[in-house]
């Protein structure tokens, strides 16, 4: 795996560029298609008619249903810039298509969620609710803030890979990790949509006290409250993401590999210990993080081969 990642970018020819986008651009089709179902249930409320415009026109466009004179016309006028949202929409796109997942699993389930299923499966496993019981367990700043720290750690993870294969200009490195990161998280999403989780942060009591006195508690507390979607907790898509992108770094970016790691590791305790994630969601994310990233070369030649059709 190493090994590839000391492949020269001017190696890549342009054919290879050009179907790494045309996978991204049918996943994220297939995705604004089978998200979009959700349109159909009854709870779908008053936005729906403006929502579902925008799954069909991008799924259309992501599936190649749009004239080819009209995309030809926007690469000859500003080929260099569209070459490059080309590249990067996908990640642009990931805030906008998560805040309209509470939207989405409303319109399906009508506010109910699945909590229960999983707070069972917890007492299960562990015999009690750990993202409850491990910060009143272990109350000690010197745990609490470096394990927030790791939790806020997930935009680094998420973009800070991309953003160095691109510095360094392999952009064909850059398309080959951005894929299975994209698969992780339209997986995910799917999940919040038609199996809706609360999470403990919703129905527990935060761990304050003396944790709440943190500034990173603080920082982590407050980006929440401002910019999380509800009923997106099960499986974990922070901890499945950071698990994708550690693999995608080993591969890509080996020397980065420790570092990230790391991160994800503490990403994982800290999104139990400080209750935003059930640690079930935890292992699942872990469990589907890993099968993505192995599966996300099979999915991209699935793509290729029917849009070939």
């Amino acid at each position: 795996m190493a090994g590839e990642a000391v492949r020269t970018p001017a190696r890549e020819s342009g054919r290879e560029g050009l179907t790494d986008r045309q996978a991204m651009d049918r996943l994220l089709g297939v995705y604004l298609l089978v998200s979009g179902v959700a349109l159909a249930f009854p709870g779908r409320g008053p936005r729906w008619p403006v929502l579902a415009l925008l799954h069909l026109l991008g799924a259309c466009l992501g599936l190649g249903l749009v004239p080819p004179r009209l995309t030809d016309a926007m690469r000859a006028c500003a080929p260099r810039l569209v070459e490059l949202l080309h590249d990067w929409y996908p990640l642009l796109l990931m805030p906008l298509l998560y805040e309209e997942l509470a939207t989405l699993n409303v319109a399906v389930h009508g506010a109910r969620y699945f909590d229960p299923w999983i707070q069972r499966a917890e007492t299960f496993l562990f015999g009690l609710q750990p993202s409850y019981a491990l910060s009143r367990a272990l109350p000690y700043l010197s745990i609490s803030e470096p394990l927030h720290a790791a939790y806020l750690s997930y935009y680094f993870i998420i973009y800070g890979p991309p953003l160095l294969l691109f510095a360094l200009g392999r952009r064909g490195d850059f398309r080959r990790l951005v894929f299975p990161l994209m698969l992780t998280f339209f997986v995910h999403y799917l999940f919040f949509i038609y199996l809706p989780v609360q999470g403990p942060r919703y129905l527990f009591a935060a761990p304050g006290g003396h944790l709440a006195e943190g500034p990173v508690y603080q920082l982590a507390h407050r980006l929440l409250e401002a910019g999380s979607s509800r009923g997106a907790a099960f499986p974990s898509s922070h901890v499945a993401v950071s698990t994708t992108q550690t693999l995608s770094v080993y591969r890509f970016l080996p020397r980065l590999t420790p570092v990230v790691a790391v991160l994800a590791a503490g990403l994982a305790l800290g999104a139990v210990y400080g209750g935003f994630h059930y640690a079930t969601d935890a292992l699942a994310g872990f469990v589907l993080g890993v099968l993505l990233f192995l599966l996300a070369p099979r999915a991209q030649r699935l793509l290729l081969a029917a849009g070939a059709r």
